[in-house]
């Protein structure tokens, strides 16, 4: 996770015992547990002696008391039935040490609520070998993930290390040069994204991190392209424009996604100088599309919209007509379908993921020799985690990255979108 946020890391176990003291609080627990590791760690000769030490403990609380790692199968299952259907916090504490005095330390909490878990699915879910070593007997970022209902605070403190905090630990420590908030945040995303990645068997390099710009000053999205996140989507043709001519004249090399609903009438704005559209869903939008690629002499990448909640006021192709929707335009010659896209139904975390499973089925049900359709664009500021899990190559991050959105400077048409990031 530091890797991936740009910091140089190499990883050295620290073997402590973790056993609390009798009436030490959680917090006080981890806390102490983390500074011993720093501490041994730097005195195990292990690290070099000008470096930077950042240790960190994690433990699952309920009501209270500390659910530590399982020793026996027994353990994962009474763990889990305790977790089934309730809310508990996950603490992780952090320890930054550097080659003299004290480690700079913190703690970040967490609450995260499972839903009800059959007996059926704890035993599967414990043989599968994966609870052993986690505290709470869980890892959001594999199997488990798929029990997770919501998530209230910052999701990589579930993983196991806030990353933010981290980094401001690192720049207070003079460890790391010293970062603006939004350099922290896309620090913070690159690291999830690579974490959930990770778990999966993937590699962080196959997924594209899309920063959504609705919004969002043109200074913002500058300032998001040098700090190194090139792709930018935004839901509004108009405001597109505006930002893309300024942009231009800056000479900020954005790569542009258009990732609204798409209007015929706006096909000859975007068909010359965006990289991709992520939410075709009309015959006609197609159509005007490729004509006008093809009169700017483009062949431009397109994701099919796929409305996967069947949800009466969004957009996108129902999963039953897919098939017959990538026919009828296959006669696009200026377009290449790279993939598909989805907006899930807003809910719990598990169901999110089940509907992003659902268009990585259709993927594959759908896809041919000659259309492998290799995206995924699905994932936003709630829920890319689980949609990496499942196969996300495109994620869509507005609020995560940028920071709360503000009243847009260039007033939207009459389109409507649900691809807010």
């Amino acid at each position: 996770m530091l890797a991936a946020a740009d910091v140089a890391a190499a990883v050295l176990p620290a073997d402590l015992p973790e056993v609390p003291v009798e009436g030490e609080a959680p917090a006080a627990y981890a806390l102490r547990i983390a500074a011993e590791k720093a501490r041994a760690v730097r005195h195990s000769g292990g690290a070099p002696a000008d470096s930077t030490v950042v240790a960190a403990d994690t433990v699952v609380v309920l009501e209270g008391a500390i659910l530590g790692k399982p020793a026996t199968a027994h353990e994962a299952e009474a763990m889990l039935r305790a977790l089934s259907g309730r809310t508990h916090e996950v603490l992780t504490a952090f320890a930054v040490q550097g080659p003299f005095g004290e480690p700079l330390t913190g703690v970040d909490r967490t609450r995260v609520t499972f839903r009800e878990l059959s007996t059926d699915e704890i035993r599967r879910y414990v043989a599968s070998g994966e609870p052993m070593d986690k505290a709470g007997a869980y890892g959001i970022q594999g199997l488990a993930g798929a029990f997770v209902a919501t998530v209230d605070g910052r999701y990589d403190t579930v993983v196991g290390l806030p990353v933010e905090p981290v980094l401001s630990a690192l720049e207070a420590s003079g460890a790391i040069p010293a970062r603006t908030p939004l350099l922290r945040r896309v620090g913070g995303i690159r690291a999830r994204m690579a974490a959930a990645a990770q778990a999966v068997g993937r590699s962080a390099s196959a997924v594209t991190l899309v920063a959504v710009g609705k919004t969002q000053s043109t200074h913002a999205i500058a300032e998001m392209v040098t700090a190194g996140v090139p792709d930018i989507g935004e839901n509004y043709v108009q405001e597109w424009r505006d930002k893309a001519v300024e942009l231009e004249a800056a000479r900020i090399p954005a790569r542009w996604h258009f990732i609204g609903h798409l209007q015929s009438n706006k096909a000859k704005y975007l068909a010359p100088f965006v990289a991709a559209v992520h939410a075709l869903d009309s015959g006609s939008a197609a159509t005007a599309l490729d004509r006008e690629a093809r009169r700017a002499g483009r062949s431009l990448d397109v994701c099919v919209q796929v409305n996967v909640g069947e949800e009466a006021q969004k957009s996108g192709i129902p999963p039953g007509e897919l098939g017959a929707f990538l026919a009828s335009i296959s006669s696009c010659s200026a377009l290449t379908i790279r993939g598909l896209m989805t907006v899930p139904p807003d809910g719990p975390l598990f169901e999110s993921r089940r509907h992003f499973a659902a268009l990585r089925a259709l993927r594959d049900e759908h896809a041919t020799a000659d259309r492998p359709l290799p995206w995924l664009s699905m994932g936003m500021s709630g829920d890319f985690d689980q949609a990496i899990a499942e196969g996300a190559t495109h994620v869509r991050i507005g609020s995560a990255l940028f920071g709360p959105r503000h009243a847009a400077s260039v007033a939207p048409s009459t389109n409507t979108t649900e691809t807010n990031g």
